[in-house]
């Protein structure tokens, strides 16, 4: 669930980035009320999956 919330986060963000460029950092809540931020993965290879429903 966490994966789901960084990548909704990131999707609305990454519209305004230039690819190459850093991502701002940002936080996010799991559904287990634990924050998440950005910069805690750095370093580390992040993979983002946004899935649609309709």
């Amino acid at each position: 669930m966490r994966i789901i919330s960084l990548v909704l986060i990131w999707a609305s963000i990454s519209l305004s980035q230039n690819v190459g460029q850093p991502a701002p950092d940002f936080t996010l809540t799991d559904l287990n009320g634990v924050q998440h931020k950005l910069s805690d993965y750095r370093g580390k290879i992040v993979y983002i999956f946004w899935f649609g429903y309709s």
